[in-house]
């Protein structure tokens, strides 16, 4: 088989105990504790990420496994969602580890700006002084050049795209957005669905927070900025959480990004995700090519990526997902994300359910799993 299709071995008993036999993922270490740490575990005995909505539910799946193993890891590793799983709120205080309190980043921007404030352990309120409240960051952006994140290691996981949402076609219409299109609807040059095609009425512009990558990102696909949105909508838009279609709420009006392995990991079912798409459908972009397709594993069918969705005249929609470390990280964190290590190991496993298209371990292509920039 190909490199790019499920591998005949994972696709057997490991799929199976994974992601369908595997423990329950949880939304926050401490399910009954949102935005508590692992109960009896020291700071150093912990590993935090923080960052990205758009895999939160893959990596605490990915995590929740690591940590059942037999026999456990001395040292275990946490992820906390980008908003609280109780109630759906961002920014609240978490506490990572003993003696760490942290402002729950909302999103793989603001994952970034946590981890490189290398914040330590507050001695005073049970740390020990030297533990780093933040170890690792779900991104869904690459590297980028500012000067701090020189000092940070991103390993590459898997594929994503970010397209739009609509509720339906009652004003959106049924045939492809351009990419120019989409410039003009999220820049408030075209105001209503009649000028892009789509039945009369008004377009109401969803965005999520700028902390959010899937946002920046998708500005950027069709050649915008927030400065652009806010220059030429002003104050019009309209708040929303990324990836969650009910905060659209039932707007048959509206559009907003979304990241197209999300909404198929909501379709899928995956372990520890709600269905949050509210009716959305993900839509097409300059061609016709689905956003998604149909994929086995340990027979069942789930909905990946379409790697024809983020290639060709849509390949600016196209992105990776990282797992992102300081460069001093411990080997044996770093073990869990390189090539050849744990999650790379067991790719197919994890990542189909949640929509993911595995980069494979080829490392003579582009782009392999673990690779890192």
């Amino acid at each position: 088989m190909s490199r790019r299709t499920i591998r005949a071995g994972v696709a057997g008993g490991l799929a199976a105990a994974l992601t369908l036999l595997g423990v329950a993922a949880h939304a926050d270490p401490d399910p009954n504790n949102p935005g508590q740490p692992i109960p009896g575990k020291t700071d150093s005995q912990l590993y935090a990420a923080v960052g990205a909505d758009a895999f939160a539910e893959l990596t605490n799946h990915i995590v929740a496994t690591y940590n059942a193993q037999a026999p456990a890891p001395t040292d275990l590793l946490e992820s906390f969602d980008a908003v609280n799983p109780a109630t759906g709120n961002p920014g609240d205080q978490i506490v990572t580890k003993p003696g760490c309190s942290v402002a729950r980043p909302n999103g793989a921007n603001a994952g970034i700006t946590t981890i490189l404030l290398n914040q330590k352990s507050d001695v005073a309120t049970g740390g020990d002084g030297t533990s780093y409240c933040v170890d690792f960051v779900r991104s869904s952006r690459a590297k980028g050049t500012a000067a701090g994140e020189a000092n940070l290691t991103f390993y590459a996981q898997s594929r994503d795209a970010v397209s739009y949402a609509t509720l339906g076609n009652a004003y959106a219409p049924t045939a492809p957005l351009t990419t120019a299109q989409l410039k003009d609807i999220f820049e408030c040059t075209d105001t209503d669905w009649s000028q892009v095609g789509g039945q009369p009425g008004a377009i109401h512009v969803y965005v999520p927070p700028t902390t959010a990558a899937t946002y920046t990102f998708f500005l950027q696909a069709i050649g915008s900025s927030v400065t652009n949105v806010n220059t030429g909508c002003g104050n019009t838009t309209i708040l929303q959480q990324q990836n969650d279609g009910r905060t659209l709420n039932g707007d048959p009006q509206g559009i907003a990004p979304y990241a197209v392995t999300k909404w198929a990991a909501q379709e899928n079912g995956a372990p520890g995700i709600d269905d949050n798409r509210g009716g959305t459908e993900i839509g097409l972009v300059n061609t016709t090519t689905a956003p998604t397709i149909s994929t086995s594993l340990a027979g069942h069918t789930y909905e990946v990526l379409n790697p024809a969705f983020a290639s060709g005249a849509s390949a600016s929609f196209g992105r990776l997902f990282f797992n992102v470390v300081r460069n001093d990280a411990p080997q044996e964190l770093k073990d869990v994300f390189k090539a050849g290590g744990y999650l790379c190991q067991h790719q197919d496993a994890f990542l189909i359910p949640f929509g993911n298209t595995p980069l494979g371990d080829d490392q003579t292509q582009s782009r392999f799993c673990g690779q890192t920039s």
